[in-house]
């Protein structure tokens, strides 16, 4: 029974990565996982409930990429290849998530968390600058750890995940490095 359960919610991140598909049915999720479609609705009697026990799944399949952010300055320059290796090694999980609206709260659940652990992060960098340098700087750099980056970098450059992740952290490390010389950064470009 749990298998079946685990095939449907397979079936269903499948479906949710591919672009191609238009609308998600119980039909097409039963196709995908081969099973007939009243054994979908055995499991899940509606759709919403389907959708539902998938995010729930998919939380706890990701907890661990979605809030394990380290919070020292040493700590994110490591993660950033690794945490784009588990992108590639969870790639139609991620990219149903980045794609599905129905994940959005799933994806804003880890957001604050993650941005906080940023922001500490880059607390040493970062302490002499001003608010505003400080807030485009953690911006700057928690986007580089994304998820969006990574599919980004991939799907507009050619770019696998491990380069990805390398080009990533080259710019974690550069950027991280201009910020001991000049923690406003961006905004003291930007008064110049």
């Amino acid at each position: 029974m749990e298998q079946t359960r685990q095939r449907i919610f397979t079936a269903l991140t499948e479906a949710i990565a591919d672009e191609t598909v238009e609308e998600l049915t119980v039909p097409l999720v039963a196709r995908r996982a081969k099973i007939a479609v009243r054994t979908v609705y055995r499991h899940f009697p509606t759709r919403e409930e389907l959708f539902v026990a998938w995010n729930e799944w998919a939380q706890e399949n990701l907890h661990v990429l979605m809030l394990s952010y380290p919070d020292t300055l040493e700590g994110l320059r490591r993660l950033t290849p690794e945490l784009y290796r588990s992108y590639d090694e969870h790639e139609a999980l991620i990219l149903a998530l980045l794609n599905l609206k129905a994940a959005l709260p799933l994806r804003r659940q880890g957001r604050a968390h993650r941005f906080r652990s940023v922001e500490t992060a880059l607390a040493e960098v970062t302490d002499a600058a001003s608010p505003t340098a400080r807030r485009r700087a953690v911006a700057v750099l928690y986007l580089l750890v994304s998820a969006p980056a990574w599919q980004a970098m991939r799907e507009q450059t050619g770019l696998d995940g491990a380069e990805a992740g390398e080009a990533a952290a080259w710019a974690v490390r550069v950027l991280t490095d201009a910020l001991k010389r000049d923690p406003e950064g961006p905004a003291g470009a930007a008064a110049t």
